[in-house]
């Protein structure tokens, strides 16, 4: 499940001129929350318990992918024009996925089912990243194009704007993503975890 971008880029958005900059730099964390159960509707019970709170949706998710970022902009004054030397972004990706107790006692089909499962969960997020990814490559490619202006705030307030026109992109992206996935991922989940025993 994708996190809302708006509000987490908001969290960490930061323009800076420092040293030369351009290109895209990309960092990946993984976050577990631990899942319990001797069954695997047990188990998939605790994760729809446990699991990362989504903003977006107003409800608990299995897994969950989340991204900050902040943008390197470097101007300099040619021919009496503020004009953009290099650009960067550097882009930081969560996920957060469930990771079962060692304490839980599955049998070997349960087993089985499990990693089917936590590796469709992760498949999922981790198509959320590559979005992510996506989303910091068309920023830069933006970025470095900006128009030389009369005077560097001009920069930017084009830059502000470019911020918002992309986060709201990659938001409605991701948006389509999990609405297209919703009900394929849902019988997946069924079939791997029907509703027939209860521990």
């Amino acid at each position: 499940m994708h996190k809302s971008g708006i509000v987490a880029a908001v969290l960490i958005l930061v323009s800076v001129t420092a040293a030369k900059a351009a290109g895209v730099s990309v960092t990946e964390r993984v976050r577990t929350y631990r899942v319990y159960g001797n069954t695997i509707q047990a188990v998939v019970r605790s994760m729809k318990q446990n699991g990362p709170r989504s903003e977006l949706h107003g409800r608990r998710a299995l897994g969950m992918a989340d991204y900050r970022y902040r943008t390197q902009v470097l101007t300099k004054r040619i021919d009496g024009r503020c004009s953009v030397t290099g650009a960067s972004v550097a882009l930081r990706i969560f996920y957060t996925l469930p990771s079962l107790s060692k304490r839980a006692r599955l049998s070997a089909r349960d087993q089985n089912r499990w990693r089917s499962i936590s590796s469709m969960i992760a498949r999922h997020e981790r198509r959320h990243g590559r979005y992510y990814r996506q989303f910091a490559r068309e920023l830069q490619r933006a970025l470095s194009k900006m128009r030389p202006r009369e005077d560097c705030h001009q920069i930017r307030v084009v830059e502000r704007q470019l911020k918002a026109r992309f986060e709201e992109s990659n938001a409605q992206r991701n948006r389509r993503y999990d609405r297209a996935q919703y009900k394929p991922f849902n019988r997946r989940l069924k079939r791997l975890a029907p509703k027939n025993r209860r521990r």
